[in-house]
């Protein structure tokens, strides 16, 4: 699909999709018309519209390709649908998803997260395969409306507004439709923000070691408020880098601010390891560890003082250029921790390759982990993996005492989560840990070493 034109005006009146067999835009509202009067009160209507984004490979595809493509992909969303589910061809590279009788708005998200992973490998299609990007948005009956057409176009926006986010998948929200203005302030105010004007800033989320209730590390977390006020998801703040082209220069600007950051941590005698996130992109710049000296060195900040996060580990090639990359890191003494460590397939296979001394347990363990016994099983095994490979685990998420207390009992090092603190600016941090210290010497418990 090609920047989410409408749809053709000859789409309207056809009722089967000839290159697939499927019904058409006008058979799909006369069946969400007909869905929707069905609806009581306990059930909703969800509205999935799903698009395969153009780039060259596509537009260069034999017509013969095309077609076996089409039929390929029609398969594999109709292999993740439920049997009272339907699918309707609306464009040649867009789908549309009915989900009929949901419980609640729970399960349009999950049929969003399954048809995103769908894709996750590639298409085959006569001698090709193909790795197709997609993007996909949902509306709910009656949430986001009743109208067929209206449910259609709400679920086309999220859509459009999944692809221009970056996020891949989204539900609709009214505020999509103002998106065209949020980017283009977004697009003017972030140059404005690395290049030093107020709005962009790392603020603090301590750590907890599980053994004795010390604070020795806590993580830079990124955040963005605009000068009208608004806050921007880290998420949508790092695609609006990505798609200014920008990634260098964030990476310049982050490097700066924990250094700055550690500087006035040092100034006021707290000694902590300050961890951020590095990107897939940052690891095949091969100047990346030679930046990070420069930077350390201007500051008069040893390496030790700071631990890199892995992130995107999916989309981290094994290549030897990468792994290069970080043996040089840790040459140099930076310590790598994996962050989401249990997600994707990349946090297994890579632990033998990467050379990291911390993992990071993913928090959609943690956050049921009081309630779920696989996901403690899960847990637990990987304690005992990353343990066995002599790295220490921190469990994100950690948001209740429960929680505290399970990931401590199944060997957790440290935790991190709103059940300590959530993240603070600077000022706020220090006078956290301050009151933190004192607290623990007033127990009587031993403060963290170096203090």
């Amino acid at each position: 699909m090609a920047d989410f034109e409408p749809l053709a005006p000859h789409l309207e009146k056809r009722r089967i999709d000839l290159g697939t067999g499927l019904p058409s835009l006008p058979v799909a509202c006369e069946d969400i018309g007909k869905l929707s009067q069905q609806l009581d009160a306990a059930h909703c209507l969800g509205v999935i519209a799903l698009a395969v984004l153009s780039d060259p490979v596509l537009l260069r595809l034999a017509p013969e390709v095309s077609r076996d493509l089409r039929v390929a992909i029609k398969r594999r969303i109709e292999s993740a649908l439920r049997p009272q589910d339907r699918l309707y061809a609306l464009d040649h590279w867009e789908w549309l998803i009915v989900l009929a009788d949901l419980p609640s708005s729970a399960p349009l998200m999950l049929a969003l997260i399954r048809l995103d992973a769908l894709f996750a490998e590639p298409v085959p299609a006569l001698d090709e395969r193909l790795l197709l990007r997609v993007a996909c948005g949902g509306a709910l009956c009656p949430d986001d409306g009743t109208e067929a057409r209206h449910l259609v176009q709400s679920a086309r926006i999220a859509c459009l507004h999944a692809d221009r986010s970056g996020s891949r998948y989204a539900t609709y929200a009214p505020t999509m439709e103002e998106s065209d203005k949020v980017q283009q302030l977004l697009h003017a105010e972030l140059p404005r923000a690395l290049g030093g004007a107020p709005g962009l800033s790392l603020q603090l989320q301590p750590q907890i070691e599980l053994a004795d209730g010390s604070c020795r590390a806590c993580e830079g977390l990124l955040r963005w408020q605009l000068p009208t006020g608004a806050w921007i998801s880290p998420p949508h703040t790092l695609a609006v880098v990505e798609r200014l082209g920008l990634r260098g220069k964030f990476t310049r600007w982050l490097l700066q601010q924990a250094m700055q950051v550690q500087a006035r941590l040092r100034a006021e005698g707290i000694h902590l390891v300050l961890s951020i996130n590095l990107s897939a992109n940052d690891l095949l710049d091969a100047e990346l560890p030679e930046l990070i000296e420069q930077t350390l060195a201007t500051w008069e900040l040893a390496p030790d003082c700071l631990l890199l996060e892995l992130t995107e580990t999916l989309m981290i090639e094994d290549t030897e250029e990468v792994i290069g990359i970080l043996d040089r890191l840790r040459q140099q003494g930076f310590q790598l921790s994996v962050d989401d460590f249990g997600t994707g397939y990349a946090s297994m296979s890579y632990l033998q390759r990467l050379p990291v001394q911390e993992v990071k347990i993913d928090q959609s363990f943690v956050l049921h982990a009081a309630s779920s016994e696989r996901d403690r099983e899960i847990i637990a095994s990987m304690v005992q993996l990353a343990h066995r490979l002599d790295m220490a685990v921190v469990a994100e998420g950690v948001e209740t005492a429960a929680a505290a207390e399970i990931v401590g009992r199944l060997g957790c090092d440290r935790g991190q989560g709103y059940f300590y603190a959530r993240a603070m600016p600077l000022e706020e941090f220090i006078a956290w840990w301050r009151d933190h210290q004192s607290g623990r010497r007033q127990d009587g418990t031993q403060t963290s070493a170096g203090q």
